[in-house]
């Protein structure tokens, strides 16, 4: 075997990895999102108290960030799995 078979292999099974493990670079931001949303419509703004505002913005944050990097990385994945 030579050394371009062995990263070609190597290159597939990373590949392979990364589409494995996809789902769960979604869907655990979008959970954690949920629960600092819902922990701050529940403690804070249901009772009027802004001490639970950072909450809000944490799940703002990580939704975002969830929706404008892993979106498109996962999109880029499947891409180059389409072309192999």
């Amino acid at each position: 075997m030579t050394s371009s078979q062995r990263k070609e292999i190597i290159r597939k099974l990373l590949l392979r990895l990364e589409l494995w493990f996809a789902p769960l670079l979604l869907i655990v931001p979008i959970i954690v999102s949920v629960v600092f949303l819902l922990e701050w419509y529940t403690k804070g703004f249901t009772s009027g108290s802004s001490a639970y505002d950072g909450e809000l913005l944490l799940s703002m944050l990580i939704l975002i960030g969830n929706i404008f990097f892993d979106i498109p990385f996962i999109r880029s994945i499947r891409t180059l799995k389409k072309k192999q």
